[in-house]
């Protein structure tokens, strides 16, 4: 198995729980952005650390729908019209590189949590639902459904979703949402939807949505 360091050279910045075994939050960060951004929502979620929480970097890699200039991404991006084509050799490259990071975590005893922002909120929908990741939960925030033609039939073992996103989105619009719930349901996936009054970015009503979700799964344990 690779080494974490060698996926990604920068590091990883992590957040401890109260228990060295309590579920790790690992969560991505969107186009363009780092690990960094998404740092303060683990202190607003969840200030009492019942969780872990992992941040990775993206790797820096050239990407289309940029103009081919270098950022970090977790796959490239063709176009976001429901007609562009997908990079999927780079979802799969990826999601087998995160399957190395949620090893080593679930190696310490934990349940593994996998979410994101924009893109990094659909690299974790690709990696528990393609690939069949075994993750508790997948937090799609702002998000989209990649490969949605090709998405497998729920099982016994998929996970619940959490799915918030804004009514005023224009960079992914509301309508990805209501999409990709209309693909899922069907198939049997449990996505609980959420939407605000906002545009691409995160807010308070839903982080305490998302803490609220976060909090029920841990006392189901």
């Amino acid at each position: 198995m690779p080494l974490i360091h060698d996926l990604w050279p920068e590091g990883l910045l992590t957040r401890p729980g109260r228990d060295v075994d309590a579920p790790c939050v690992v969560l991505l960060h969107g186009l363009g952005a780092s690990m960094e951004d998404l740092v303060g929502v683990a202190d607003f979620v969840d200030p009492e650390g019942r969780f872990r929480w992992i941040f990775p970097n993206a790797p820096v890699r050239p990407v289309r729908i940029n103009g081919g200039r270098p950022v970090r991404a977790w796959y490239d991006i063709y176009g976001l019209d429901s007609h562009s084509a997908e990079d999927v050799e780079g979802l799969q490259g990826m999601a087998r590189r995160l399957s190395a990071l949620l090893d080593h975590e679930a190696g310490k005893g934990s349940s593994i949590i996998l979410g994101g922002f924009s893109q990094g909120g659909a690299m974790s929908l690709y990696t528990a639902l393609h690939v069949s990741y075994a993750t508790k939960a997948v937090l799609a925030l702002s998000a989209y459904l990649p490969s949605r033609t090709h998405l497998p039939a729920a099982t016994a073992k998929s996970p619940p979703i959490f799915w918030a996103h804004g009514k005023q989105d224009a960079v992914l619009p509301f309508s990805y949402m209501e999409i990709a719930q209309q693909i899922m349901e069907p198939l049997g996936y449990a996505v609980s939807t959420h939407h605000y009054p906002m545009d691409h970015t995160l807010c308070e009503d839903e982080l305490l949505d998302l803490r609220a979700f976060l909090y029920t799964l841990d006392t189901l344990g």
